[in-house]
């Protein structure tokens, strides 16, 4: 079979595109795989997720998390919560779309992760060279995280809010790297541009051969991107462990928005140190804000909904135009107001 992969590249090693998900046959399982005493999951090295923080400030129990290794993108955690491999996932809210419309049986129940005035996603050139402006991008190379995925989103947008055509915008050729070496790809000239997020964002912003184009704060505001899912069998057979999940990860998540941000980098720090599984604290140490605007991971409809232009404008106009509300319930979530947080 010949496969034709247009204007993308596949460089530096492979991810798993938002494409490839949709393409997996789901349904919903007559007799969920999970447990109702404990959830599986799928961790970040170096990263405490908000389950894991709830976890470890008593907010969980009588749930027990179990960690079954890391993951290595959004989309592939959404697929294995999908398939029963584990019981929550966490991803970009455009992919969590994409995989309810292609027949997923899965819900968003918090928000996890945006951006805000103290963390965002950026998209990084060199000072030497000459890329200054949106338009400077035109025929360019830009590395990204996963094809199909927030960063691809991020950028296209960015790139019709400044009057690209479609054709110039078609002309960037998107590089999949892994974000641990995507500075070094850019310092190198492998790429003359790459978007950062978190920890590599922070890091990069530290070396003065490298400038800032622009941010995912600059295009959208401070606004949710990020969102935990649950199959829809987990939470009808076990809908007290659903709920009572849900209501202890919010909890962290406000714990995490109104505690001084020091506070949270020692207890992060040490929570990675005392889980001994050899990796880094370096993204606790550069952690500046949980980048959730609203208290508690509360899901607003413009969470989703912003990244339906985008889904229309790449010609799928079933997740462009069903309801936002479709993909995610506050039902579970002790929050519940739409009150925006400052980061403190």
């Amino acid at each position: 079979m010949k496969v034709s992969l247009s204007r993308r590249s596949f460089m530096f090693g492979t991810s798993v595109s938002m494409g490839l998900l949709a393409s997996t046959s789901v349904s919903a399982n007559q007799k969920d795989s999970g447990r109702g005493d404990r959830l599986r999951y799928q961790g970040l090295a170096g990263i405490i997720l908000y389950p894991e923080l709830a976890d470890a400030l008593g907010y969980l129990a009588p749930l027990k998390l179990e960690w079954v290794g890391n993951t290595t993108s959004g989309p592939q955690d959404l697929q294995a919560a999908t398939t029963g491999d584990t019981d929550f996932g966490e991803a970009f809210n455009g992919a969590i779309m994409k995989l309810i419309v292609s027949g997923a049986p899965v819900k968003a129940v918090l928000a996890y992760g945006g951006a805000d005035k103290l963390t965002s996603g950026s998209i990084f050139v060199r000072k030497a060279s000459s890329l200054r402006a949106p338009r400077d991008l035109i025929g360019k190379t830009i590395g990204v995280n996963t094809l199909m995925a927030e960063h691809e989103c991020f950028i296209e947008q960015y790139l019709q809010a400044n009057g690209l055509t479609d054709t110039e915008i078609r002309s960037i050729i998107l590089v999949a790297i892994p974000p641990v070496v995507a500075e070094q790809a850019l310092r190198h000239g492998r790429v003359d541009a790459v978007v950062l997020s978190n920890v590599f964002r922070e890091v990069a912003l530290q070396h003065n051969d490298l400038l800032e184009l622009t941010t995912e704060y600059a295009l959208y505001g401070a606004g949710n991107t990020d969102s935990i899912i649950l199959r829809n069998s987990y939470m009808e057979a076990w809908p007290q462990s659903a709920r009572h999940f849900t209501e202890a990860t919010a909890r962290a998540i406000s714990w995490a928005q109104t505690t001084p941000p020091d506070h949270v980098r020692t207890f992060l720090i040490s929570l990675i140190k005392n889980r001994k599984r050899g990796e880094s604290t370096l993204p606790a140490r550069y952690w500046r804000s949980t980048s959730v605007v609203t208290r508690g991971g509360y899901i607003r409809p413009e969470d989703f909904a912003r990244f339906q232009p985008w889904y229309a404008w790449r010609g799928d106009t079933r997740t462009a135009t069903l309801p936002a509300d479709t993909f995610y319930t506050n039902t579970f979530n002790p929050e519940q107001t739409a009150q925006v947080i400052t980061p403190l």
